[in-house]
C-alpha cells in the first residue's frame, strides 16, 4: 500500500516532494464546529442497516446518505416501517418503565441509569425521525 499511495500522491497537482517527506497537513480551523454535522446521517444509516427503514432526510443529508449507504435494496413497503415503529415503541415503553422504577434508579450504578436515559432519548429521536 505505501508504494501505491506514493504513486497516487506523485500524480496529484502541485506536489513537489515525495509523500514520505511531505509535511503532515494542518487541521483546517474552519471545520472545528462541525463535529456533529453528520450525526443525523449516521443515525439514519444505523437505523437502515438494522431495520431496512429509510429515514427521511433533507438536502445535503439526503444526498450524503444516498451516496454512502446506497439504499437501493430498500423498498418503501410499509411492513418494515410498521415493524420498526412497533419495535421503537416497545423499547420506549421498556426504558420508561425501568426509569420510573424507583428501585432501579436508586440501586443501579449512576452510569447504568444514565445509559438507559440516553437509550430512551435515542429511541425517541429515531421514532420522531421515522414519523416525520
Amino acid at each position: 500500500m505505501p508504494h501505491v499511495t506514493e504513486e497516487i500522491w506523485s500524480h496529484l497537482p502541485a506536489r513537489t516532494s515525495r509523500l514520505i517527506v511531505a509535511p503532515w497537513p494542518a487541521a483546517d480551523a474552519s471545520y472545528a464546529g462541525a463535529e456533529d454535522a453528520l450525526a443525523r446521517v449516521q443515525e439514519a444509516a444505523e437505523r437502515f442497516r438494522r431495520s431496512g427503514v429509510v429515514t427521511p432526510l433533507e438536502g445535503d443529508e439526503s444526498r450524503i446518505f444516498a451516496a454512502v449507504v446506497r439504499p437501493a435494496s430498500a423498498r418503501g413497503d410499509g411492513a418494515k416501517l410498521g415493524d420498526e415503529v412497533a419495535r421503537l415503541e416497545k423499547e420506549i415503553a421498556r426504558a420508561e418503565g425501568m426509569l420510573s422504577n424507583e428501585s432501579f434508579t436508586s440501586r443501579a450504578p449512576t452510569d447504568v441509569v444514565e445509559a438507559e436515559r440516553e437509550k430512551l432519548e435515542r429511541f425517541r429521536r429515531e421514532l420522531d425521525a421515522i414519523r416525520d
